[in-house]
């Protein structure tokens, strides 16, 4: 008899994000070893959380999925609630309500989970940061493995995650920087741990730069963005220093960006926005960019690139600590700004107090998801 699976994700299916997409391959992977279900929400978009899809169990690429209401969406002044939170001053209830503004409140995932997790044998749970995880991953500790997909921003100093990294079984971290960090953060070493990443298929055809150059009339040395395109990962402050090295530097050269667009992009000659291009697309970028860095972009040209837009930003010290965290972080697949460090220090366990293995954690966080659960519209 094969094991079977839960993956617990906040979205599923045909969305954008990577950690949706991480989730979508790997059960996709997984449906031939063991028997695999999903429980996810009812939403499409992360900003709102708004209930778009139905309710109940549906089918995606054959596996069973459940999917379940939102509760509640984005709360309007969500900003107002994450300030309250991030403050140095802030309560354990200045963070669950911050949560709660986050989204997506959905207690019937939770009841379903609590009715249901002990029948699977393994649990997963993708993304630390969200209600699904936090009010999730204590109902079902025992057989719980959290894909975290964290990185060094403000949220994941709050205490209650905290519990979210020494509760499970087992953690599936992307790389070994982020196992580093979260073991740093948290002194959360105890739980068994891999590097598991995410794979990728590789095309049957070699990749061309030249067919990429040709299909979307691109010339010249490229420096080459695929993601979303949004603040949080950064972009605003590439475009603001982008426009300032351009208006510099001695090479010039494009911009070119290709993903979801969820902000302006400037209208300028030197920036193209593709759109959301198909795969077979970005794997000729990556052969694209070996071309550009060999040629015009050679290592004297990238460290133009630092030493001009380093000196355009001597003035102000926030913009000089934008363009070195936008230059360490503009490969991971999602990112926030990091806390300060007075912040930071707040918040990390030292390695030599060490969070005790379970009860009383498990106890608490029981507790805390009962209470909440209780107040939490039905």
């Amino acid at each position: 008899m094969r094991n079977s699976l839960l993956v617990v994700i906040q979205r599923y299916g045909d969305v954008a994000g990577g950690a949706e997409a991480h989730a979508r391959m790997l059960v996709n992977r997984l449906r031939a070893h063991v028997d695999i279900e999903v429980a996810t929400t009812t939403a499409r978009d992360y900003w709102t959380w708004r209930s778009e899809l139905t309710a109940g169990t549906t089918w995606v690429d054959g596996i069973r999925v459940h999917r379940f209401p939102v509760a509640k969406p984005r709360a309007r002044l969500f900003h107002s609630y994450e300030r309250r939170a991030f403050s140095g001053d802030h309560s354990l209830m200045d963070e669950l309500e911050f949560l709660d503004a986050q989204g997506p409140v959905t207690p019937d995932l939770a009841e379903f989970l609590r009715r249901h997790g002990r029948e699977f044998d393994h649990v997963l749970f993708f993304t630390y940061i969200y209600w699904t995880t936090v009010f999730g991953l204590p109902l079902v500790p025992e057989r719980a493995v959290l894909v975290p997909t964290a990185h060094d921003e403000p949220a994941i100093g709050l205490t209650m995650y905290r519990r979210v990294f020494h509760l499970p079984r087992a953690i599936a971290y992307n790389t070994a920087e982020e196992r580093a960090m979260v073991e740093r953060r948290f002194a959360n070493s105890r739980v068994p741990s891999e590097i598991v990443g995410v794979g990728v298929d590789a095309p049957a055809a070699p990749p061309s730069a030249e067919r990429f150059r040709a299909t979307y009339r691109l010339n010249g040395p490229l420096f080459l963005y695929l993601g979303r395109i949004v603040e949080s990962k950064g972009c605003r402050e590439l475009f603001d220093l982008w426009q300032r090295w351009q208006g510099a530097a001695q090479t010039k050269a494009t911009l070119v960006l290709a993903g979801h667009r969820e902000m302006d992009i400037p209208e300028r000659e030197d920036v193209r926005y593709l759109g959301e291009i198909p795969d077979a697309d970005k794997w000729d970028t990556d052969r694209s960019r070996s071309s550009r860095r060999s040629a015009s972009c050679s290592s004297s040209a990238r460290r133009s690139v630092t030493a001009s837009a380093g000196a355009a930003a001597s003035s102000s010290r926030a913009r000089t600590r934008g363009l070195s965290w936008w230059r360490s972080t503009s490969t991971c697949s999602r990112r926030c700004a990091p806390a300060s460090r007075d912040r930071r220090a707040d918040h990390e366990l030292p390695r030599t107090k060490r969070a005790p293995l379970a009860r009383r954690p498990l106890r608490d966080a029981q507790r805390i998801v009962t209470a909440w659960l209780a107040r939490s519209p039905s």
